[in-house]
């Protein structure tokens, strides 16, 4: 693998698994979190699920690393939405 393919790896994999965080810590801070779908918070879950087992079953580490982290962000508003909904 050469240097570009590997930072548009490595800036992909961040920015993935970074989506659900500035929610995180939106929610977190408002305490609200009513505005939020319970349908896509399951369906995130569901979505780094897949991608894990898909990556494991690969052997790919940018798909499950990227994948698990952005399960924690959507478990973690599941969480939030749970506590503050």
């Amino acid at each position: 693998m050469n240097n570009l393919q590997l930072f548009f790896g490595y800036l992909g994999s961040v920015l993935a698994a970074s989506i659900f965080f500035p929610q995180v810590w939106a929610s977190y801070k408002t305490k609200n979190t009513k505005f939020l779908s319970w349908m896509g918070i399951i369906v995130g879950m569901l979505n780094g699920v897949s991608w894990v087992c898909y990556g494991l079953l690969k052997g790919d580490p940018f798909i499950y690393v990227t994948n698990t982290i952005l399960f924690v962000g959507a478990f973690l508003l599941m969480l939030l939405k749970k506590k503050y909904g």
